[in-house]
C-alpha cells in the first residue's frame, strides 16, 4: 500500500517535526555545514613511491601535479629527464593522491530503524549521517552513489560527480523513510536469493549487493544499527574490506543498552497487541546477547580493516560528523 494512501500531508509534518520521519529540506540545508567535513586525507607526496602521508585508500594512484627544481633528499626516480635535459637544470616531479575516488554510502531504512526512545528515531539519524555525507564527498570532488536499504526493496545508484547524483539519492532516502509509517503488514515478505545463501533484505544480501556495484579502491560508508548482523554478514564484511575502504557508522538508542524495569508490559508492533512479562533473568539475558553481537560486530570491523563509530539518537548528526571529519 502507497505512504499517501494511510497518512496526509500534515501527518508527515506532524511525524518530521517529532523527529520520526525526515525533512527533506533538512537533508538539503545539510550542504552547507557538510562543506566543512574533510573525508579523506588530500595532504601531497613527496615522491612517485612513497608519500609524507600514507594514503588512506587502498588501490588507487597518484596523480601528477607539478615539476619543480631538485632539492637535496629527494628521490632519484621522480625526476624529470625530459624537463632537465631541455632546460639544463635538475627537475623532479611531485604528485598527489589522486583526487577523484568512487565514494559509495550504503543507508538503513530498514523497519529495526523506526525507533528512537530520546530526540529522534535512528532511520532519521542514519538519513542525516547519510545526506551530509555525500554533500561533503561532492564538496571534495569525489563521485557519489549509494544504497538505501529497506525491506522488500533497494535503491542503489552508481558513483557519479554531480549534484544531481546526490539529490537523486537524498530523495531515495526520503522515499524509503517516509514508507517506514506504513503497517508492517504493508512490507513485503523476506524471501531467499536464487544467487545467493542469505536471505534477501539481510544485511548480509545488502553487503554482498555492494561488492557487485562497488569497484575496488571505493570509500565504503556503511551506516545502520546491524542489528541482524551475523556470520554471513561478517564474511561479506571481510570480503569487501578485501578491496575497498569501509567505515561503519553504527546507530544506537539509549533504551536499547538497556532493559526497562522489571514488570509486565504492553508491547505493539503496529498491527498486534501483546502484553510481555520481564523479569531479570531476561534483562540479563538481553544484555548478554547484546554484548555478543556487539564484539562480534567490532571483531569483524577490524578484520575488514574497518573505522567504525558509534552514533546515538542523542546527538545530531552534525554533532557526530564533527567530531571525526571536521578540518
Amino acid at each position: 500500500m502507497a505512504i499517501n494512501h494511510i497518512i496526509d500531508k500534515h501527518d508527515i509534518e506532524r511525524f518530521t517535526s517529532a523527529g520520526v520521519t525526515v525533512d527533506l529540506a533538512r537533508l538539503l540545508r545539510s550542504r552547507h555545514w557538510a562543506q566543512s567535513l574533510s573525508l579523506f586525507s588530500r595532504q601531497a607526496a613527496r615522491s612517485m613511491l612513497l608519500g609524507a602521508v600514507r594514503s588512506r585508500f587502498r588501490g588507487r594512484g597518484m596523480e601528477f601535479e607539478e615539476v619543480r627544481h631538485y632539492q637535496a633528499g629527494d628521490d632519484i626516480r621522480s625526476i624529470d629527464w625530459k624537463v632537465s635535459a631541455r632546460t639544463g637544470e635538475t627537475y623532479t616531479k611531485l604528485f598527489c593522491e589522486e583526487r577523484e575516488r568512487p565514494c559509495h554510502i550504503m543507508v538503513d531504512q530498514r523497519p529495526s530503524l523506526f525507533f528512537g526512545s530520546t530526540r529522534q528515531f535512528k532511520s532519521v539519524l542514519a538519513a542525516e549521517l547519510a545526506a551530509a555525507l555525500a554533500w561533503a564527498a561532492l564538496k571534495g570532488g569525489d563521485r557519489i552513489g549509494g544504497q538505501v536499504l529497506t525491506v522488500g526493496a533497494e535503491r542503489d545508484s552508481r558513483a557519479r560527480r554531480n549534484k544531481s547524483a546526490v539529490l537523486k539519492f537524498i530523495h531515495d532516502i526520503v522515499d524509503l523513510n517516509h514508507r517506514l509509517i506504513s503497517p508492517p503488514s504493508d512490507f513485503p515478505a523476506v524471501s531467499s536469493s536464487r544467487d545467493s545463501q542469505v536471505a534477501a533484505g539481510s544485511l548480509a544480501h545488502s553487503l554482498e549487493e555492494c561488492r557487485r556495484i562497488t569497484r575496488p579502491g571505493t570509500a565504503i560508508f556503511i551506516i545502520s544499527d546491524f542489528h541482524d548482523f551475523d556470520d554471513a554478514a561478517a564474511r561479506a564484511l571481510s570480503t569487501l574490506g578485501k578491496h575497498t575502504d569501509l567505515t561503519l557508522l553504527q546507530i544506537t538508542d539509549p533504551l536499547e543498552a538497556e532493559m526497562p524495569l522489571a514488570g509486565r508490559f504492553a508491547i505493539s508492533n503496529g498491527v498486534v497487541d501483546r502484553n510481555v512479562s520481564i523479569t531479570p533473568a531476561i534483562q540479563r539475558a538481553y544484555l548478554q546477547e547484546l554484548e555478543l553481537q556487539n564484539k562480534a560486530l567490532q571483531s569483524a570491523a577490524r578484520q575488514a580493516r574497518a573505522r567504525m563509530t558509534s552514533a546515538s539518537t542523542q546527538d545530531s548528526a552534525r554533532d557526530i560528523l564533527n567530531a571525526v571529519y571536521r578540518r
